[in-house]
């Protein structure tokens, strides 16, 4: 019998810790790092070649919201991908527990806007097989896991719990309330619970309920906090993840509220406070420079408040179909409220048009998340416009038609005409019209005339909008024949600018046309320059991220920040060294998140373990993936150059594939 059960050989270690890098083995048994070095003699089950390869510890995310996906994705994908090996759940306060059988509806319809996952995803998803919060924690225990997980408890359903959605929106807890959810987050920390979380927005809160009402905790009081902040005082244990209203102006120091509110949470818990977050600004540099030094500053005053980073490059690639991150102004509250046909009616309306207006003319307009606004957004593509014929022309339906040299059918839905492809969604071959039913001629799978499938629920064929103007059929080209409008690459400014247009009209001209299908980049305050990327990442008071995986799940990929900040900052530009590099990815949030023993690759610690080609790593690009359950999509970004990457010692991914093992943990407190 071997020794070793998994022997890494020859590979560039890079620990995690700062210390430089050399060349050694590395020898695995029973889930944790058995041996460094010494090992020329030494056998096991399986040998990894790492020569010209890194081998670092696993990378630790401390801001997702996969506490839906990891029900259904148990690699949490994104991060697994990129080399994360453990995250935090539970963050900004939001989350499922706890949560009576009556409230789960409203419980996940609460996450569709804020944290815009998609409703029918988490209906179709998530096993429901809890109530209180311990509960949640055996749910996640016994889930099965290709990565590992702590989680916070949200106070959102803690507070629903106590008083109620409703209640809670609108009236202050008693004094007998705050101490039940004081019992309750004692019991959740009992149970493994790593600490709290919450947003406190204000009134202006940008990440909303599904309603367009601010979230039950955006309105929390000063001293119902520091209650909370108490609970790890007395516990001597814990973190807290605060996201709290900025009362500085753009551009400018942090104003004296937040400062305050912060070191008082941080002098009451004598915790870990994560602050969310720090942005590296290349509009206004001294905006995160302040940041760093207030982070400083606390640290000299003996409070640990840290800082989350976001530090990936890029912004947003969106739709007005599903876009909500406008919700800091109430006229695009209103407008982006509502289904895909209320939207485009609102949009289309004279009256909503013009209080987008008059909003954009007063000076009040969302920058809170995309820092040029509206004029800023920059047209990637939009969909070509095929005229298939005169409405009068098609009498009967379903019709065969052959559009941009694809055919179709042509069907007339509750929902308006629609192109169906006849390219079966299970295995390939051609859907035929048979009368009663589309039938596949391969798999003899079964569709109904709006395109849902008849064998299987969770398919439905491929369809695209047909308009009617002026009495003509007008297609939304597919996908695949998507050709490039001369209007790609411009913002929105330079249309309205080149058409005589209001901003507002030119943009919403342009989606309402488009049936809602117009694509966008909106960046985020120029994140794209590496000297203030690199101000961020070299204090010692500020972790790597943001990444929030699984929210945002159609218009936001930041899950790629580990590989980013590995090509871009430290192979390319060469302003980070790989050893800090490694140090934030993950010594330091297992250090400010309390991940026992893990972040570094030491004799004796669990082996999460990333091996990676740094001349052939790369972020792929981005694309839709139809992978989510009850038929919802998401953007992904995937990347190359991950040989292997490995939890508890057990492979979970070989050359970026998932291998099949689940050797994730729920780390209760941290350990496990």
């Amino acid at each position: 019998m071997a020794t070793y059960d998994i022997i890494i050989r020859g590979g560039t270690i890079v620990d995690g810790t700062r210390a430089p890098r050399y060349i050694s083995d590395i020898a695995i048994k029973d889930g944790r790092i058995a041996k460094i070095g010494g090992l020329n003699g030494g056998d096991a089950e399986r040998e990894i070649d790492a020569k010209g390869l890194i081998v670092a510890p696993g990378f630790i995310d401390l801001h997702t919201h996969y506490d839906a996906q990891i029900f259904w994705d148990p690699y949490c994908t994104l991060s697994g991908w990129h080399g994360v090996t453990s995250v935090a759940l539970g963050n900004c306060g939001f989350g499922f527990a706890p949560s009576r059988v009556e409230d789960r509806d409203r419980s996940m319809l609460s996450m569709t806007r804020n944290e815009a996952i998609p409703y029918d995803a988490m209906k179709a998803g998530m096993p429901w097989n809890w109530i209180t919060f311990p509960d949640f924690i055996d749910s996640l225990e016994n889930t099965p896991k290709g990565i590992n997980c702590l989680t916070y408890v949200p106070l959102t359903p803690l507070y629903a719990w106590v008083m109620g959605w409703d209640e809670a929106k609108t009236r202050r807890p008693t004094e007998a309330e705050l101490q039940e959810m004081v019992r309750l987050i004692h019991e959740a920390m009992d149970h493994g619970a790593c600490g709290w979380s919450a947003q406190v927005l204000g009134e202006t809160s940008v990440q909303r309920d599904y309603d367009g009402t601010p979230m039950i905790t955006d309105l929390l009081s000063e001293h119902e906090v520091l209650t909370f902040a108490q609970v790890l005082r007395d516990r001597d244990e814990g973190f807290i993840e605060l996201a709290y209203q900025e009362t500085g102006e753009d551009g400018r120091p942090l104003g004296e509220e937040t400062r305050n509110f912060f070191e008082q949470v941080a002098e009451v818990s004598g915790r870990p406070v994560l602050y969310q977050a720090v942005a590296p600004n290349a509009v206004h540099p001294e905006q995160h420079r302040e940041r760093i030094r207030w982070l400083e500053s606390c640290a000299e005053r003996g409070l640990r408040v840290y800082g989350q980073g976001a530090t990936r490059r890029g912004g947003f690639e969106l739709t007005f179909e599903d876009w909500n991150l406008f919700d800091d102004t109430p006229a695009w509250r209103d407008v982006t409220l509502g289904d895909k046909a209320t939207r485009k009616a609102k949009m289309s309306d004279p009256a909503m048009r013009q209080a987008l207006k008059d909003e954009w003319d007063s000076g009040t307009r969302p920058t809170l998340v995309v820092q040029g606004s509206v004029g800023s957004l920059q047209v990637m593509t939009r969909k070509v416009r095929i005229d298939i014929g005169a409405e009068s022309d098609f009498t009967r339906m379903p019709a065969k038609v052959n559009v941009a040299g694809s055919d179709y059918f042509l069907v007339n839905t509750r929902d308006g005409y629609k192109l169906l492809s006849v390219v079966c969604p299970h295995q390939g071959g051609t859907i035929g019209d048979e009368g009663d039913a589309f039938v596949c001629d391969t798999h003899a799978y079964e569709y109904e005339g709006d395109g849902s499938c008849i064998t299987n629920p969770e398919l439905r064929m491929k369809s695209f909008v047909v308009n009617v103007v002026d009495g003509r059929m007008i297609a939304l080209a597919p996908d695949e024949t998507e050709a490039s409008s001369p209007q790609a690459g411009l913002t929105v400014q330079q249309i309205a600018d080149d058409q005589g247009k209001h901003v507002i009209d030119a943009l919403l001209d342009m989606v309402v046309e488009d049936d809602m299908a117009t694509e966008f980049y909106a960046d985020t305050q120029g994140r794209d320059q590496a000297q203030y990327t690199a101000e961020v990442l070299d204090s010692n008071h500020i972790v790597a991220g943001v990444s929030d995986g699984g929210a945002h799940v159609k218009f936001l990929t930041a899950g790629i920040y580990p590989t980013d900040m590995l090509t871009w900052l430290v192979r390319d530009e060469k302003v980070i060294t790989l050893e800090d590099a490694h140090y934030k990815l993950s010594f330091l949030p297992a250090h400010f998140g309390g991940f026992q023993d893990r972040g570094a690759l030491r004799e004796g610690s669990p082996a999460d373990v990333v091996i990676y080609d740094l001349q052939r790593l790369e972020v792929l690009p981005s694309e839709v993936a139809e992978d989510l359950p009850g038929g919802e999509w998401r953007r992904i970004q995937k990347a190359k150059g991950y040989r292997y990457t490995m939890v508890n010692g057990e492979v979970t991914f070989e050359d970026g594939e998932p291998t099949g093992a689940y050797p994730g943990r729920l780390l209760r407190n941290g350990r496990g």
